[in-house]
């Protein structure tokens, strides 16, 4: 069956800054309050996460996430505001792209 894909991602300084997998990861932490965990959800390593949380956080105004170290109550993370707000808009965008993929469906019928 033949489909039209699109991927839609934010890029800063000709890079890469925020797509489908920072998008997961932030709902995952914040689901999850905890890194870890919300790396362990997508079947990501802890370093790869902690590095896409640092490359969100420091190329922002606002932090997006808050790393609290372990510690005798252990650590966690929490999802601040700005981040809460950039996945919301992030997933109208991408509601909005696959609405627009499924009106050209008839692109499919042409390319058999």
């Amino acid at each position: 069956m033949k489909k039209i894909k699109f991927k839609c991602w934010v890029e800063y300084e000709g890079e890469k800054f925020y797509g489908p997998g920072p998008n997961e990861l932030i709902k995952q932490i914040k689901k999850e309050g905890s890194l870890a965990k919300a790396a362990g959800q997508m079947n990501m390593s802890y370093k790869k996460a902690w590095s896409l949380v640092q490359r969100l956080n420091n190329n922002s105004e606002d932090p997006w996430v808050i790393l609290k170290k372990g510690g005798q109550h252990g650590g966690g993370a929490e999802v601040t505001p700005n981040a809460i707000k950039a996945v919301q808009e992030y997933d109208k965008l991408q509601q909005k792209i696959n609405e627009l993929l499924k009106q050209q469906e008839d692109l499919l019928k042409v390319l058999k």
